[in-house]
């Protein structure tokens, strides 16, 4: 709709007392479509009902067959059909008013009486419809949502509104988490708030976002992993604690990274990997059978994840042994990067282990489709965790893989203070010579750990990322309800009629 299609429908409506911005401050809903297409789903086709119902959302479609309008409507939960009859239009001179100016798009409430149409739909028979706001922008109406990509995610409110799988998906992630919550609950799990604002960030390898704190004159950063507050909280006495967190890493942005995203991580004193692998398959399997019915999902490419438990374990070293076929694990970090540049691989870094995970990442990761954990990762870059009881080569680190994406992370928790000062001084001398992602040095964490740290186990959980795999959406952005786009010059209908303005006050 134009501006001056949008003044003539509003001028219309103010002479005839029906302008929803001056009438319709609310509007009693006592029924969602997918609840009354359930409950009438045995109703006779032609069958019609004395129950009545208000329902409310946008008009979707508009059809007109002589004497009858057919509506679809959309709710939160769904689509049901209005019928509006010309026997009932006669008896309600209002309704034949407001009838006149509805248009895709706009949003209605309506009451009426639940019947099913000769064709076979549980529809609503409108008695009464009030028009609560117009849209005043014409809508793209199609399954398949906005077909512009530059568009979907300037205005994410478009793409959800028309897009059924992003929706879902959306949604599908509180679901998730309400599920998750529900299993560390039961377990005895806290949930905690850990600052986002942090004097010294950590809990992961990665660059942060500087911030000031005026108030104080100090240099902070958003926090890019809640790790180290929360095991803060298991030295204070809080032996099992999480936090669904929101968190942010100055890093690039693609297919399966964005700088803003949510994790859970969960912390559980006097337990340890294999204890946070069983409970990483639980919280995650539960999840997905909440979600979906079944511990199977079916994929649009045609293929089946299996999240029945157990999950497949295999360690790094391994892994990449067997894409290979080459034996690897006694290599020389020389030798390492020979073979990483033979594989187009970079091979710059100082440590045997990235160059090690490097090589995982390129010729074993993306075979790993149902979910597997993927264990024992070179010591040097796992300066949180505690060294392998069987090889200090290696951590008792973790991380989970599905469809070949990262999901998850975890470890034993490091909580000897002496080594985790030894390992941070390590970490900040490689940022001092590299400016690599490294972790920072944190005297406070390690005067936490020197009040004693319980044997205990972690893990993380990409939320974002895990929702992105279960609903094959291509991408990371796709699953997040509003993210950042380059700057646009944004042209408003409401800018040319701004005027319009003293009508309301």
């Amino acid at each position: 709709m134009n501006p001056e299609e949008t003044l003539r429908k509003l001028q219309e409506l103010a002479k005839e007392g029906l302008d929803p911005y001056v009438v319709a401050y609310r509007f009693e809903v006592t029924a969602r479509a997918e609840e009354l297409r359930k409950k009438y789903s045995l109703l006779q086709p032609g069958e019609e009902t004395g129950d009545r119902v208000s329902v409310a959302g946008r008009l979707w479609h508009v059809r007109r067959h002589g004497g009858i309008t057919f509506m679809d409507l959309r709710d939160e939960s769904g689509r049901i059909q209005l019928v509006v009859r010309k026997d009932v239009v006669a008896t309600n001179p209002r309704l034949e008013k407001v009838l006149q100016f509805l248009d895709k798009g706009d949003i209605v409430g309506v009451r009426g009486r639940v019947i099913k149409t000769k064709a076979g739909e549980v529809s609503v028979l409108v008695e009464d419809l009030e028009l609560l706001a117009i849209s005043w922008r014409p809508i793209p109406f199609h399954e398949f949502g906005v077909k512009d990509p530059e568009q979907r995610y300037r205005e994410r409110y478009l793409d959800i509104m028309l897009n059924s799988k992003v929706r879902s998906a959306i949604v599908g992630l509180y679901q998730v988490e309400r599920e998750m919550r529900r299993v560390l609950d039961e377990k005895g799990f806290v949930e905690v708030h850990t600052p986002k604002l942090q004097a010294i960030y950590g809990g992961a390898l990665a660059k942060p976002f500087v911030t000031k704190i005026n108030a104080l004159d100090r240099t902070v950063y958003l926090s890019i992993a809640p790790e180290t507050y929360l095991k803060r909280l298991v030295v204070a006495g809080l032996h099992r604690v999480y936090e669904i967190a929101v968190s942010f890493r100055n890093e690039d942005i693609d297919a399966t990274h964005y700088p803003e995203f949510v994790q859970l991580e969960a912390y559980m004193a006097f337990a340890d990997w294999n204890d946070m692998m069983s409970l990483g398959e639980e919280l995650i399997s539960e999840a997905v059978k909440a979600l979906y019915g079944s511990y199977k999902v079916e994929r649009e490419d045609g293929t089946t994840l299996d999240f029945s438990r157990p999950w497949q374990r295999v360690n790094m070293v391994e892994a990449v042994e067997e894409a290979l076929k080459v034996r690897v694990r006694d290599m020389s970090r020389e030798e390492l990067a020979e073979l990483a540049e033979s594989l187009g691989v970079e091979a710059r870094d100082p440590r045997a282990g990235k160059i090690m995970e490097k090589l995982f990442e390129k010729v074993a990761m993306p075979r790993l489709k149902n979910p597997t954990f993927v264990t024992l990762f070179p010591r040097d870059i796992s300066p949180l965790a505690r060294p392998s009881r069987e090889d200090p080569r290696y951590a008792e680190r973790f991380e989970l893989y599905i469809a070949g994406l990262e999901i998850a992370n975890g470890y034993s928790e490091l909580n000897n203070p002496v080594l985790q000062y030894h390992f941070f001084k390590e970490e900040e001398e490689l940022r001092r010579a590299l400016e690599a992602e490294s972790h920072p040095m944190d005297r406070d964490y390690v005067r936490a750990l020197e009040y004693g740290l319980p044997p205990t186990g972690g893990i993380g959980i990409g939320l974002y990322r895990l929702m992105m795999v279960l609903s094959g959406l291509p991408s990371i952005k796709d699953v997040i309800p509003f993210t950042i786009t380059s700057p646009e010059n944004v042209e408003l209908v409401s800018e040319s009629l701004e005027w319009l303005a003293r009508r309301y006050l």
